[in-house]
């Protein structure tokens, strides 16, 4: 006897119930993926952030200013690396767009910001993602560094019979010491008494008089 199985198709009512369940699960997939995703940006702006800082921190020491934009040539490739297409400063949220970019030289800061998730400028409130870069910081840095070799060579100067009459371009040169040494950290000129061998920084402000100066 021969026997023939037959076999079972789905019916359209099962194909229904399982395509509903399908779209179900779809949607539930659709904002957990977009989570991910969304998360995977945060951690790349906050990446990001962290390194354009320690950038914008490495050229204020060297050039006593901010860059004026975040994709100048003297800034990026040189204290920041650009990445693939310059990916370094393309903001995850801004489809393609940089990091939003401003200088306060009043405030002597410069703020990076990213939109966040929902892509919309917030003016620094809402989700975006904001880091503030302060000179004040590398400006200490690079006028203390400065000072410790002017009181060396100063010593030096005076000890071999010296003159350190007249203004700082003056008794600056007369020590040897080259042009990077007129101005302190922040880029204002270093003002020098020659009755009292003092050496002043005006510090932060960029005003003598003040206690913020910094006096050697």
């Amino acid at each position: 006897m021969t026997t023939c199985e037959r076999q079972r198709g789905f019916t359209l009512l099962e194909l229904v119930v399982v395509l509903g369940v399908l779209g179900i699960l779809l949607g539930a997939a659709a904002p957990l993926a977009g989570a991910a995703i969304d998360a995977g940006r945060r951690q790349e702006v906050g990446a990001e952030l962290d390194a354009l800082a320690t950038a914008l921190d490495s050229y204020y020491f060297e050039h006593a200013a901010f860059p004026s934009r975040i994709d100048a040539t003297d800034f990026v490739g040189i204290h920041l690396q650009p990445g693939t297409r310059d990916t370094a400063i393309v903001d995850p949220f801004a489809a393609g767009g940089a990091y939003l970019f401003a200088v306060d030289t009043s405030a002597n800061t410069v703020t990076v910001r990213s939109l966040g998730e929902n892509q919309r400028d917030d003016n620094g409130g809402g989700d975006d993602i904001v880091v503030v870069v302060h000179g004040a910081i590398p400006g200490a840095r690079r006028t203390y560094q400065r000072l410790r070799i002017v009181v060396e060579r100063l010593a030096e100067h005076i000890e071999s019979g010296g003159t350190v009459t007249g203004n700082w371009t003056a008794v600056r040169t007369a020590m040897g010491l080259g042009s990077e040494y007129e101005r302190d950290g922040w880029g204002t000129t270093l003002s020098w008494d020659a009755s009292t061998f003092t050496l002043r920084s005006a510090g932060p402000d960029r005003s003598l008089g003040n206690s913020d100066d910094i006096t050697l």
